[in-house]
């Protein structure tokens, strides 16, 4: 009993260790509504209710599909490990060459959006879904130094040349891409065809129930809540 148990137990733990993250399991349904959409690229949820701090406007573009369900419901997401852009790497923002040599391909109209970073498709093996392999989270300097190639010490990693990962191009398939690849493609320009008939809430496939790697919905308790983000609370 001892030894099926054991046998079992590492099947479970290899299938953790291969899985990138919680994406893993929600199907294409759990993000895209192919009937139903409520934004571009046929998403079934959008933010259009919370104000970045850095901008001071309204989440824009492929930024206001992520916090569809990355940021509390308060805010006009769908409570799913939520970020505060006020205490997050900025988005929604053109880079500052003094700050940030962030390379062209990974911005979409000289703007750095979620997707600049992260690959969110289920095919991406990388840790956190982030575009560059960093061992499981070791090395995320090798990420880093993507864009901020003055600020890490490249010979701590022996690193010379960046990949990033793409699901994006289909005629190229999935995989690692030099910047200079032709076939690196981290967007695809969607029409603005999909004009919701009304103002949907946010609705979520039963997939975002079921993932099994970690607790997927995050409903803080109040005194965890960052002090500018209750003051927000309060104003609604």
């Amino acid at each position: 009993m001892r030894k099926l148990t054991a046998f079992f137990l590492s099947i479970l733990l290899t299938k953790l260790s291969l899985a990138a993250g919680p994406h893993e399991g929600l199907d294409c349904l759990g993000c895209h509504d192919p009937h139903y959409a409520k934004a571009q690229k046929i998403f079934k949820v959008k933010n259009d209710k919370y104000i970045n701090p850095r901008t001071g406007k309204k989440p824009q573009d492929i930024n206001a599909l992520c916090l569809g369900c990355h940021n509390l419901t308060e805010f006009g997401g769908a409570g799913v490990k939520p970020i505060y852009l006020h205490m997050t790497h900025p988005v929604g923002i053109k880079p500052n060459p003094k700050i940030a040599k962030v390379p062209e391909k990974l911005l979409r109209k000289g703007i750095l959006q979620c997707v600049s970073c992260h690959d969110p498709h289920p095919s991406n093996p990388n840790w956190k879904y982030l575009r560059v392999d960093t061992k499981g989270g070791s090395q995320v300097g090798v990420f880093c130094m993507t864009c901020h190639p003055a600020k890490v010490d490249t010979k701590y990693y022996g690193v010379e040349s960046i990949k990033i990962f793409t699901s994006m191009n289909e005629e190229a398939g999935k995989g690692e891409f030099s910047l200079d690849d032709p076939n690196l493609v981290i967007f695809n320009l969607t029409p603005e065809y999909i004009k919701p008939l009304g103002d949907y809430p946010n609705s979520l496939a039963p997939a975002y129930t079921i993932v099994p790697n970690q607790p997927w919905f995050y409903s803080p308790a109040p005194e965890n809540i960052p002090p500018e983000l209750k003051n927000l609370i309060k104003k609604k």
